[in-house]
């Protein structure tokens, strides 16, 4: 036995095979090392991934703000920064730092990451850093005010906290400049109908046309004589009372055209036909009776004269109140009574089309007059088209420019409202659409023409949202749930879609907005 024993140990010290064991415990420890050190380097990138994260967040959020100065953008970048990268976070990160370099915002950060692994190296942690520049590339901005201007606007300092608050925002995006290479704002205030300007009177898109040539719009609520139009009757209205011209008011088209911002072409269809608001019946419970009937052959005047309470009229006629109203020889030599006017329910104030100087922004905003009632669709449709390239406004870029963010600021205090079912036979009150009797909204009865009009505010906001225009709502003191619902839809996104249940709030909603509306690019 012990002479086999001795035969195997020269056999086993030549044996070549226990070398491997030898070599691969040697080698272990760097191989470990290796991948340890593998370990913490991927880590050092995941924190170095989320410090440049937060940095490039922090940059982009103090590049929108406004009316702060450097020391306290550096704290605001400092708050998003730590929001970013809460202190929990795998690593340690040093204090924020923040220059700016004319229209570059430049910042970078520094901190550590401990180590596992590298420790058996006596490398207790690696040192990590971001940096972010975020170059202020603000696209051109095309923006469209469409404010309500409705009686309800001057009860309870609404009126004043709207005109304070949008001209806070307009200073904010003007940024303390009297005119600017990138930013324009249109002001559209609307009620029932919208004031484009006595200026677009020879514009060539007014339906300007004389009977019977003029559009069916133009000629709906009046039986014109030949060579009688709209414009004509405004002139021998303008000849007794002075001051009764045509205030720049229009009504909507008809047919495909209502509901679009198609350009005008030679076609009446096309064009846009002056507002006249019909004067209405002297008896009845009408609204907008401004002219005595007396003379009015329709009326039971004329040949007689007016007979009074007793009779309509010394030549035997019988009165019938809707060919009353649409008489037009009261006009040729009128006899001006009671309240209202052919502009009745539209407001005085016409559109200030896109501009890129502040001071006729702010005029704009500081002559608004609330009067009248609420039709939505018609502030909306005029706000799209101030954006829009074609006419009747050009001052816009085309809607494929990238250079261009084209957005709207809609602004109401109430539902869509024409009385609809009211004012005797023309069963609401008269509006950018029309009486509802004649069918634009709805039933001839009238008892919807205001979900009429919620559908047809529906249909603009898409319509408007499909061209690429950001739209944001805000429903100033709104508490009607489906109003405030049509306003959520119409917005662009639901946290588009504000609602200010008080004066107060109004201005921190307008600032929101015009952070919003920045915009920035990193660029590198």
């Amino acid at each position: 036995m012990l002479k086999t024993v001795r035969l195997r140990v020269p056999r086993f010290a030549r044996n070549a095979q226990g070398n491997v064991a030898v070599l691969f415990g040697l080698a272990i420890i760097p191989i470990v090392l290796g991948i340890g050190v593998a370990v913490d380097y991927g880590r050092a990138l995941i924190v170095r991934e989320r410090m440049l994260s937060a940095a490039d967040a922090a940059a982009l959020a103090i590049g929108s703000w406004t009316g702060l100065t450097q020391a306290e953008l550096k704290t605001k970048a400092q708050q998003y920064f730590d929001a970013n990268y809460p202190s929990n976070a795998l690593g340690t990160a040093g204090k924020l730092n923040v220059g700016f370099q004319g229209d570059d915002i430049l910042v970078n950060v520094s901190g550590s990451v401990p180590t596992t692994f590298m420790r058996l190296a006596n490398i207790d942690s690696v040192d990590v850093g971001a940096s972010a520049v975020i170059t202020k590339k603000e696209r051109n901005i095309e923006l469209a005010l469409v404010l309500d201007t409705t009686g309800s606007m001057a009860q309870n300092g609404k009126m004043d906290a709207l005109q304070s608050a949008a001209k806070k925002m307009v200073q904010d995006l003007f940024k303390d400049k009297s005119t600017s290479d990138t930013l324009k704002i249109a002001v559209v205030p609307f009620s029932a109908a919208v004031n484009i300007g006595t200026d677009k009177l020879n514009s060539g898109w007014l339906d300007k046309d004389k009977f019977p040539n003029m559009s069916s719009i133009a000629k709906e609520d009046f039986d014109f004589k030949n060579g009688e139009s709209l414009l004509t009757l405004y002139d021998d209205l303008k000849r007794k009372k002075g001051t009764w011209s045509w205030s720049g008011c229009v009504r909507e088209r008809d047919g495909l055209y209502e509901l679009t911002d198609d350009p005008p072409t030679n076609v009446d269809v096309t064009k846009w036909a002056p507002y006249l608001a019909p004067d209405e019946p002297d008896t009845g419970g009408y609204y907008n009776s401004y002219l005595d009937d007396g003379d009015a052959k329709a009326c039971g005047g004329g040949s007689g004269g007016w007979g009074g309470w007793g009779g309509w009229g010394g030549g035997g006629s019988s009165y019938d109140a809707k060919a009353c109203q649409r008489d037009t020889t009261k006009y040729n030599d009128p006899n001006p009574r009671g309240r209202g006017g052919p502009d009745f329910n539209c407001p005085p104030r016409a559109v200030t089309a896109l501009t890129n100087n502040q001071g006729q922004v702010i005029s704009a905003i500081e002559q608004l007059q609330p009067n009248g009632s609420t039709v939505i669709p018609a502030g909306l449709l005029w706000g799209w088209r101030v954006l829009s390239p074609g006419e009747p406004f050009t001052e816009g870029a085309p809607y494929n420019d990238e250079k261009v963010v084209k957005a709207i600021v809609l602004l109401t205090d109430g539902q869509n409202d024409v009385g609809g079912g009211s004012n005797g036979d023309n069963k609401s009150l008269y509006n950018a659409f029309g009486y509802a009797a004649e069918g634009h909204l709805g039933s001839p009865s009238g008892y919807n023409a205001e979900s009429t009009l919620d559908a047809k505010t529906t249909q603009v906001c898409n319509s408007i949202k499909a061209k690429g225009i950001l739209i944001y709502t805000i429903g100033f003191q709104v508490y009607d749930p489906t109003t405030q619902n049509l306003l959520k839809n119409c917005a662009t996104q639901p946290d588009m879609a504000y609602n200010s249940p008080s004066n107060a709030q109004l201005a921190s909603i307008f600032s929101d907005i015009a952070q919003g509306l920045s915009d920035l690019r990193i660029a590198q």
